[in-house]
């Protein structure tokens, strides 16, 4: 029978103050450490509990070949029926850029030099369940670890037009679906690690959804936002940038609230 009591003990007193990767004053992780000297051979636990999602970048750009390193690693993502069928589209031209952002993108684009747009094949017999979002989502995330320890931030963004729109901007062909912008550059400020909102019984059941009394947030206005949003896209877009800057204080922000 295989012991899994010293495994068991290693991952629950992994945290923040036992990790070594990543220095941290007890209050701040300071992941710009890793832009001068990257630890790309850095544990799987610690870059998972060392990465935070950045928006900030330094002013040096990423290297293209380091992004693409990265890249051609990040391809060791798992895929639907191992697939693998991404396609990546580079981004640093400052007027595409702005361009996102006057079109209604996540405001913080002004202050990006880099990104790419991670597109996925559509063409899936399991459309109930999105496998190629799936999989593009997949790809993500293990580019955000591998670029985390090198001392790359990035952000995983889904606050941009709508699909039609992300096509004909950049000329992608209809078998393939955006699935995300992730921006992305060399780590510039401290960040303060944010506690996990759920773990134990409140985040695994066993065997069926048991999760005793749930709780609610009921005031987000779901319904109101998501009407707004799309007419906000249906806009044509030389509207949308006359009134781009009136949009930004109903940008979508943090939710810090504990809720299911």
């Amino acid at each position: 029978m295989i012991d899994a009591s010293s495994t068991i003990e290693i991952l629950r007193t992994r945290t923040i103050d036992t990790q070594s990767s990543v220095a941290f004053d007890g209050k701040y992780l300071v992941p710009g450490s890793l832009v001068d000297a990257p630890n790309p051979d850095m544990s799987l636990l610690d870059a998972v509990i060392t990465r935070r999602t950045s928006r900030n970048y330094a002013k040096e750009p990423v290297p293209f070949e380091l992004f693409e390193s990265i890249v051609n690693l990040a391809a060791h993502a798992p895929s639907a029926c191992n697939e693998q069928r991404w396609k990546i589209i580079y981004i640093d031209d400052p007027a595409t850029l702005e361009d996102l952002y006057q079109r209604g993108s996540a405001a913080f684009l002004r202050k990006t030099r880099q990104a790419f747009l991670l597109l996925y094949n559509n063409r899936s017999d399991n459309v109930k369940y999105r496998d190629h979002v799936q999989s593009g989502a997949a790809f993500i995330t293990t580019f955000s670890l591998l670029a985390h320890s090198v001392g790359i931030g990035s952000c995983w963004i889904g606050h941009i037009p709508n699909h039609r729109e992300i096509r004909r901007l950049f000329q992608i062909d209809r078998r393939f679906d955006p699935i995300a912008l992730v921006s992305f550059g060399f780590y510039k400020y401290r960040v303060k690690p944010r506690p996990r909102k759920k773990q134990g019984e409140a985040l695994v059941a066993s065997a069926r959804f048991n999760f005793g009394e749930l709780v609610f947030q009921t005031n987000k206005n779901i319904t109101a936002r998501r009407l707004l949003i799309r007419a906000y896209y249906a806009l044509p877009v030389f509207i949308r940038r006359r009134i781009r800057h009136w949009t930004l204080p109903y940008e979508k922000k943090f939710y810090d609230e504990v809720a299911d």
